[in-house]
C-alpha cells in the first residue's frame, strides 16, 4: 500500500518537488552535494552538481514527465549545456570532464534513447572534450526512493493513519503540525537507538518520507504549509541529532537539505506575492475581514523572516525595496490575533528598523504592546488566545465552527509574550511607555514554559519541563530593565549556531518563542 502511495506520488509530482529526495538519495549513495539550484537551473544547465565516492565531479538536470521527441527538441539547448560546459565551483577543477545525467520521473522514449547514443558516439568519435550523458527514468528513481526508505515506513495502522491523512490533506489549508510532528517521530524519531547505522537511516529516510507525506501541499503551491513542513523536519534532524550523540557529518547534510528546502520555499512565496496585488486568496466573496488581516500578517511576517535571514547570513546582501514598499503599504492589514501573532510582528517590526523605518516599527510595537495591557490587565475586557492557539485555532472558533469555541475571558491577566515585548521595548529605550503603564503591567502574569533539555526547543511537544510564572516587580528600575532585557548570558550556544533555524522556527511553533529566544534574535 505505502509503495503504491510513493509510485503515485512520484508519477504525479514535479522536478522541483523530488529534488530534495534525490539529493537524499545522492547522499546515502556516498556523494557529496556542491550546489542545488533555487529556483531554475541557473548553474547552465545542472539543477545538483555533486562529487561521488569516486572522487569525480557529476552534474543533474531534473526533468518531469516522459521525454518523446517533441520534448527532447524543446530540452535539447539545456542539454546542450549540461554535457558541454564545464561546471563552475571552487572545488572543481574545470578542465576536468565531469559526468552528466538527465533524471526524468518518467519515461525516455525509444527514439529519444537513440539520439542520446548517437550523440554519446558522435563526442567520442571527434574526439570532442564533452561529458557523457547518462539517463536516470521514473523507474530507477521509484527503486532508488524505496531502498533509501528502508525500514522507515508506517507499518503500524495509527501511523500509516497519520501518513494518509498528510499525504490526502486539503493542499491549501494550514499544515496539521501536531500531527506532522507525531507522524516524524513516530516512524523516524521514536526512539534513540544507539546504533550509528541505524540513526543515519532515520534521519536520511525522513527527508524523502517528508517529501512523500507533504504531496497535496506541493501540487498546490502551498509555499507557507511547505516551509513549516520543512522547517519543523530540519528541527526534528537536529533535536534527534543532538540526543542520540551523533557525529555532525551523518546528519548535518540531511539537516541543509531541509533547510535549503524552507528557503526555497519561502522564496517562492515572495516572489509570488511580489506579483499579486492583494492577499485574496480563492474566491474572493468568501474571503476578507480577519481571514484577510490573519493571511496579511502571516504573508508578511514570513517575508520578513526571509529577508532578516538573508541579512544575517550573507553579508553584503541588498535590501528589497519591493518587500519594504509591500509592507509599508500594508500596515493596517496587520492584526494580533493572540500571542501566536507575536513571532509574525517580531520579524516585521525588526526588518523595519534594518530599512531605517524606525518610527514605523515603534508604532508597531506600541499599538500592540498597549492591546495586550488593556485586554490581558482589564476584567472587564475579554483577552486575547494564549500563544497555544494558533491562527487557525482561531479563525475556526471566530467564525463558529462546530466544537470550536473560545471562553477568551480565562486569557485575562496573564500573558506568554508581554515579558519579550517589555524587554524589547526596554532594549529600544521606549522609557516613556513602559512608565506610563507599569502600574497595569504588574497585574499581568508573565508565563513562559522551560524545557529541561536545551534541544527540547526544537520540536512541538515537550514532556520534561515547567511552566513558569510570575508578576512584575512593583516597582522597576529602568537601568536594571534594560540590562535585564539586554543580557545574552543565559543563551545557550545551540540557540547561537542555529539562528536561522530558531528564527524560521518560532514562526512554525509560536510557544517556543520565550524570553532567551527573543533576546537573541533581538540583540
Amino acid at each position: 500500500m505505502i509503495e503504491r502511495a510513493i509510485e503515485n506520488w512520484l508519477t504525479n509530482t514535479n522536478e522541483r518537488n523530488y529534488q530534495a529526495p534525490f539529493c537524499q538519495v545522492l547522499l546515502q549513495q556516498g556523494h557529496r552535494i556542491l550546489y542545488v539550484s533555487p529556483h531554475r537551473s541557473l548553474e547552465q544547465g545542472k539543477d545538483i552538481i555533486t562529487v561521488d565516492e569516486a572522487g569525480e565531479c557529476c552534474a543533474y538536470q531534473l526533468k518531469t514527465g516522459s521525454i518523446d521527441i517533441k520534448k527532447w527538441r524543446e530540452i535539447s539547448g539545456e542539454i546542450k549545456e549540461l554535457i558541454e560546459l564545464p561546471v563552475v565551483h571552487p572545488s572543481i577543477d574545470k578542465f576536468k570532464i565531469h559526468k552528466s545525467f538527465l533524471v526524468t520521473n518518467g519515461d525516455i522514449t525509444d527514439e529519444v534513447r537513440l539520439q542520446i547514443d548517437q550523440i554519446n558516439e558522435d563526442n567520442k568519435r571527434k574526439g570532442r572534450n564533452y561529458s557523457y550523458l547518462n539517463v536516470i527514468t521514473g523507474a530507477a528513481l521509484l527503486k532508488d526512493f524505496l531502498d533509501a526508505q528502508g525500514d522507515f515506513i508506517p507499518t503500524e495502522l495509527a501511523d500509516f493513519g497519520l501518513f494518509l491523512k498528510l499525504f490526502l490533506a486539503d493542499g491549501t489549508d494550514f499544515l496539521p503540525k501536531e500531527q506532522y510532528f507525531e507522524f516524524l517521530e513516530n516512524i523516524c524519531f521514536s526512539n534513540v537507538h544507539g546504533a550509528k547505522s541505524h540513526d543515519i537511516n532515520a534521519v536520511s529516510s525522513s527527508i524523502i518520507l517528508s517529501a512523500y507525506s507533504l504531496n497535496p501541499y506541493q501540487l498546490k503551491g502551498n509555499h507557507f504549509a511547505l516551509f513549516e513542513a520543512w522547517t519543523s523536519l530540519a528541527a526534528c534532524i537536529l533535536r534527534y541529532a543532538l540526543k542520540a550523540g551523533m557525529k555532525e557529518k551523518d546528519w548535518i547534510e540531511s539537516y541543509n537539505i531541509a533547510m535549503t528546502e524552507a528557503i526555497r520555499d519561502l522564496s517562492s512565496l515572495k516572489e509570488e506575492m511580489l506579483t499579486r496585488t492583494d492577499f485574496l486568496e480563492g474566491d474572493w466573496r468568501g474571503d476578507g475581514a480577519i481571514l484577510y488581516k490573519i493571511r496579511g500578517t502571516i504573508v508578511l511576517g514570513a517575508l520578513a523572516c526571509l529577508e532578516m535571514h538573508q541579512h544575517t547570513e550573507n553579508k553584503g546582501y541588498p535590501k528589497d525595496s519591493r518587500v519594504l514598499d509591500l509592507i509599508m503599504k500594508s500596515i493596517d492589514t496587520l492584526f494580533f490575533w493572540g500571542d501566536s501573532a507575536f513571532p509574525f510582528l517580531l520579524e516585521i517590526i525588526q526588518y523595519l528598523e534594518i530599512c531605517g523605518e524606525q518610527r514605523t516599527a515603534a508604532l508597531i510595537l506600541g499599538k500592540f504592546f498597549l492591546a495586550i495591557v488593556e485586554k490581558r490587565g482589564s476584567e472587564k475586557e475579554v483577552g486575547f488566545p494564549n500563544i497555544y492557539y494558533s491562527a487557525g485555532d482561531v479563525l475556526e472558533a471566530l467564525i463558529g465552527m462546530e466544537g470550536k469555541r473560545l471562553d477568551l475571558t480565562e486569557f485575562r491577566g496573564c500573558s506568554y509574550v508581554l515579558g519579550p515585548m517589555i524587554a524589547m521595548l526596554a532594549r529600544r529605550n521606549q522609557r516613556k511607555v513602559l512608565e506610563e503603564n507599569w502600574r497595569k503591567i504588574t497585574y499581568i502574569q508573565l508565563n513562559e514554559f522551560r524545557s529541561d533539555n536545551v534541544e527540547d526547543i526544537f520540536t512541538w511537544r515537550v514532556k520534561e519541563g515547567v511552566n513558569y510564572s510570575e508578576f512584575p516587580k512593583m516597582t522597576q528600575s529602568r537601568a536594571e530593565l534594560k540590562k535585564d532585557a539586554s543580557c545574552l548570558d543565559k543563551v545557550p550556544n545551540l540557540y547561537r549556531k542555529h539562528l536561522s533555524l530558531l528564527r524560521f522556527f518560532i514562526l512554525v511553533c509560536p510557544h517556543r518563542a520565550t524570553n532567551v529566544v527573543i533576546t537573541l534574535l533581538d540583540s
